[in-house]
């Protein structure tokens, strides 16, 4: 009959055994996702479209002092301008969401377009 002290040890070293196999087995082998030196956002809906403006990591985190001005995508015949003041890149860096309109296009009637711009990485 094997004493019951070794059998209180064995069981504590099994235990331990399959704790420590637990927690290395579960860790995370998956490489995080490389937020990318770009991002591209899509617009609000208007007069039945969008419009997408890509944004450089390195103006978000440089914040140039004359801000960006970029042109968005062409949909339905025509793009629209896309400024971002220094001060908007500052917020949006900080973690915070900024709201940017478009310049006005007049194909397919006077309209601009919003895009909800946020830090991505």
């Amino acid at each position: 009959m094997v004493p019951k002290k070794a059998l209180t040890t064995v069981a504590c070293a099994a235990f331990l055994a399959m704790l420590v196999v637990g927690m290395t087995g579960c860790s995370d082998s998956t490489t995080p996702q490389n937020p990318g030196t770009t991002k591209t956002f899509t617009s609000t809906v208007a007069n039945s479209h969008t419009h997408t403006v890509t944004i450089e990591r390195s103006d978000v985190q440089t914040m140039p002092m004359a801000g960006i001005t970029v042109t968005t995508s062409s949909n339905s015949s025509h793009t629209h301008s896309f400024a971002m003041t220094q001060a908007q890149l500052m917020a949006c860096n900080g973690g915070g969401m900024v709201m940017v309109m478009t310049g006005s296009s007049d194909v397919g009637g006077a309209h601009t377009h919003d895009f909800s711009i946020t830090k991505w990485f």
